[in-house]
């Protein structure tokens, strides 16, 4: 099941499973408790918090948030937005560091995820939440809402699987051929801001294709 996961996973699809497993080895990933959070199934709101997390690896349970890239849209408009670099009290392993470009300078003397969250909390409010292969993300969000004492309440789209929806066609669904297929720019890639800024873009194309239903 959790191969599965892993190779459906898109947004982080680009990771060597190689490497991966070795990082992962004896770690018993595949006993972490199961996250739920509330689905949202039609891209047909215009209010709306697009989010992107970088991490230290894929379990939400061993590792961390090393990266926060958020941006509110009202009226599917940029209002405003969230970013920081997180540092994550352990090291960044190097397979990870070449794939998303964050070193361990680059996070030392960042703040950590604790002196951050509040004012993220408050950032997201309750506004759904827009997020390419959400499954990863939320998980990730609730985990470190749960450590610090906060409860999550949002609700998110999946722009993974409601293009497939939308876009039953397409051969591929990670974010990089999606920004191909649709002429989206991302200026840099697997850095949390600007796969957000990319999540926004298509999620506007989403809209525009439910609406023409």
């Amino acid at each position: 099941m959790y191969k599965d996961f892993l190779n459906n996973l898109i947004k982080k699809s680009d990771l060597n499973k190689t490497d991966y497993y070795v990082y992962n080895k004896n770690r018993h990933i595949n006993n972490e408790k199961k996250i739920e959070f509330d689905k949202i199934e039609s891209p047909s709101f215009k209010d709306y918090i697009v989010l992107d997390f970088e991490t230290t690896g894929l379990s939400h349970i061993n590792d961390k948030i090393i990266e926060i890239g958020a941006i509110k849209i009202i009226d599917n408009k940029i209002h405003s937005k969230f970013n920081t670099l997180i540092n994550p009290k352990v090291p960044i392993p190097p397979f990870i560091s070449s794939k998303i470009k964050i070193t361990n300078n680059m996070v030392k003397d960042k703040p950590s995820i604790d002196e951050v969250f509040k004012d993220f909390y408050m950032f997201l409010d309750n506004f759904p939440l827009v997020i390419h292969n959400a499954n990863f993300d939320m998980k990730f969000l609730i985990q470190n809402a749960n450590n610090l004492g906060y409860k999550i309440k949002n609700s998110a789209l999946d722009t993974v699987s409601t293009t497939k929806r939308l876009f039953p066609e397409l051969k591929r669904y990670n974010l990089a051929f999606l920004c191909n297929y649709f002429e989206i720019t991302n200026q840099n890639a697997h850095r949390a801001m600007y796969d957000a800024l990319a999540t926004y873009e298509l999620y506007k194309i989403l809209y525009r294709k439910e609406m023409l239903k």
